[in-house]
C-alpha cells in the first residue's frame, strides 16, 4: 500500500467523520501522524481543493469537493436508482421514515434516507454508518450470511467497551430473522425498526421502515411489516440480476 495515499486518506477521513472544523493538533492526534507529515499532507490537499482552512481559527475542514465526488458515486449506485420509486410508494403508504442500506464489511452504510412528515430522532442520515449487527437492516443481511457468526463476534470484540453483546443470542434472532423473513429492532428507545433484505447478487442491501413505538397502536407493527415485505418481494424482480 502507498504510504502517502493512505496517509492522505486517513486525513481526509477524520476530517470528514469529526462533524466540526479540527486544528492542526487534534487532527495529529487522531491520525496518528507527526504534526509536520500532517501539515504538509493539508497543504497539498489544500491545493487540491480537498481540504480548506479558516481564515480566523486555523482550523481544518474538507470542502465540498468530497461532497461532489460522494454524490456522483451515490447517485449512479445501481441499488439507489433500482430502488427509488420503490422507496418513496412505501414511504407514502406507511407515513414513516424509509431507509435504504448496503452492507459495508460487518457495517451498512445509508444510502437513502426518506423522513416521515412527523418524525422522531434519527442518528443516521445518508452516508453514515453503523454495525450491521445493531440496525434492522443489518441485521436482516446478516441473518442470509454463512459468515454471520463470525461478523458477531467481530463486532461484539470491536463494541466491547460500549456495549455488552450476547454473540449466542444474537445468532438465535438472527434464526429467528430468516424465519420470519424480517428484523425488528428496539435497540433506540421509543422507537421500532422493520427491516427486510434484498435479494442482490453483487453485495447486499436492505429496506427499513422506523416509526415511534407510541405512533403503531395495535397492528401497528403488523401493517408496517406487510409493506415492507410487499415492497422488497417487487422489487426483488427489479434488481435481482445488479
Amino acid at each position: 500500500m502507498d504510504q502517502a495515499v493512505s496517509r492522505a486518506l486517513a486525513i481526509l477521513e477524520a476530517l470528514a467523520q469529526s462533524g466540526a472544523p479540527l486544528r492542526l493538533a487534534r487532527l495529529t492526534e487522531q491520525v496518528g501522524l507527526q504534526k509536520s507529515t500532517t501539515h504538509r499532507i493539508l497543504q497539498s490537499l489544500i491545493e487540491l481543493g480537498y481540504v480548506e482552512q479558516e481564515a480566523d481559527t486555523g482550523r481544518y475542514a474538507p470542502s465540498l469537493k468530497l461532497w461532489e465526488l460522494g454524490s456522483a458515486v451515490v447517485v449512479e449506485h445501481p441499488v439507489k436508482r433500482a430502488a427509488a420509486s420503490y422507496l418513496h410508494a412505501l414511504h407514502k403508504q406507511t407515513g414513516e421514515t424509509v431507509s435504504l442500506l448496503v452492507r459495508a464489511g460487518d457495517d451498512v452504510l445509508y444510502l437513502e434516507r426518506l423522513v416521515s412528515p412527523r418524525p422522531v430522532r434519527f442518528s443516521a442520515r445518508p452516508g453514515s454508518r453503523a454495525a450491521a449487527l445493531l440496525t434492522s437492516g443489518g441485521r436482516a443481511m446478516l441473518a442470509a450470511d454463512p459468515d454471520a457468526r463470525a461478523v458477531v463476534e467481530r463486532t461484539a470484540e470491536a463494541l466491547r467497551d460500549r456495549r455488552s453483546i450476547d454473540i449466542e443470542a444474537a445468532l438465535s434472532e438472527l434464526a429467528e430473522i430468516r424465519a420470519r423473513g424480517y428484523a425488528i429492532s428496539r435497540d433506540t428507545p421509543g422507537v421500532v425498526s422493520l427491516g427486510c433484505a434484498l435479494p442482490v447478487r453483487v453485495g447486499q442491501a436492505a429496506i427499513s421502515v422506523s416509526a415511534p413505538s407510541e405512533r403503531l397502536g395495535d397492528g401497528g407493527e403488523a401493517r408496517i411489516a406487510d409493506a415492507l415485505l410487499s415492497t422488497c418481494a417487487a422489487l426483488g424482480d427489479t434488481i435481482g440480476a445488479i
